[in-house]
C-alpha cells in the first residue's frame, strides 16, 4: 500500500515596517467588522419584528450578511482553518 498525502507545503514570509499595519491588528480589523455585522444584522431583524411592513428591511440584512460572509471568507483564508471529517 502507499501513503498518499494530499497535503501542499507553503512557506510564507512575512515583513513589517513602520508604515504597515501587524497580523495582530488586521486579524483585529477583521473581528471588529464581522461583530459591527452581526450586531447590524440583528438590530436590523429586530427593528423588522417591530414594523407592521417590515419587509423593507429585508435589503439591508441580506447585505450585511452578504459583507458578513465574505469578511468570514476572508478570514479563513488567511489563517488557513480547514474542515476535515474523518471515517474511520
Amino acid at each position: 500500500m502507499e501513503d498518499k498525502q494530499d497535503h501542499t507545503s507553503l512557506d510564507v514570509q512575512v515583513t513589517a515596517n513602520k508604515d504597515e499595519l501587524s497580523l495582530k491588528a488586521k486579524g483585529a480589523g477583521f473581528l471588529v467588522l464581522i461583530s459591527i455585522c452581526l450586531v447590524g444584522i440583528i438590530l436590523l431583524a429586530l427593528k423588522m419584528a417591530d414594523m407592521e411592513k417590515g419587509t423593507i428591511l429585508i435589503m439591508p440584512i441580506f447585505i450585511l450578511s452578504y459583507i458578513t460572509y465574505n469578511l468570514i471568507a476572508t478570514a479563513d483564508a488567511l489563517l488557513g482553518i480547514t474542515v476535515t471529517h474523518r471515517e474511520d
